[in-house]
């Protein structure tokens, strides 16, 4: 079972808060009322990050604070593939995560991490792909319409003869 250990380092021993345990795929975590771990701290911002689990991995990632996430003491940029014993810092808040499940890939070599990050720390690519695909979608709809309206100028074609109920843009001369 993973989970995050929040805790405070004072004169070298750990004095442990909370153990949060990871029970839902998707985790919000922030100082507002409605998040699923809620951090009562100025430096935290009411939605701060979120954890998502994907794949069998989970993944922290930075919802736009101005203080930023820290893992191991870098800041993330995206999202971001956590690891056994990484150290997650929120506003001054710390938390360690732990996964048993990952502990034991790890000693045994198996890890299905692939994209390692410029700081050494194992970054993904998010959501891009999908990002893509609707801007290569619109930019072919836009293309397409741009082309139509010119023949439409230039007398090749008319836009009421392929769409019909646009016939208010001609009325009859």
């Amino acid at each position: 079972m993973a989970k995050l250990v929040i805790f405070e380092a004072v004169e070298g021993a750990d004095t442990i808060f909370e153990d949060f345990e990871l029970l839902t795929n998707n985790i919000l975590i922030g100082s507002g009322p409605d998040n699923h771990l809620v951090l009562d701290s100025p430096e935290v911002d009411p939605t701060h990050a979120s954890l998502e689990l994907r794949n069998n991995d989970w993944v922290l990632q930075d919802l736009g604070s101005p203080g930023g996430t820290l893992v191991n003491n870098n800041a993330i940029k995206g999202p971001y593939r956590l690891k056994h014993n990484d150290l997650i810092e929120l506003g001054g808040i710390q938390m360690r995560f732990t996964a048993e499940a990952l502990a034991l890939e790890a000693e045994e070599g198996t890890s299905t991490t692939e994209d390692v990050g410029d700081d050494g720390g194992e970054h993904i690519s998010g959501r891009v792909w999908f990002a893509t695909l609707v801007g290569g979608t619109l930019a072919v709809i836009f293309i397409v319409l741009f082309l139509l309206i010119v023949a439409d100028v230039l007398g090749v074609l008319k836009i009421t003869d392929l769409l019909p109920w646009l016939g208010w843009l001609y009325p009859p001369a």
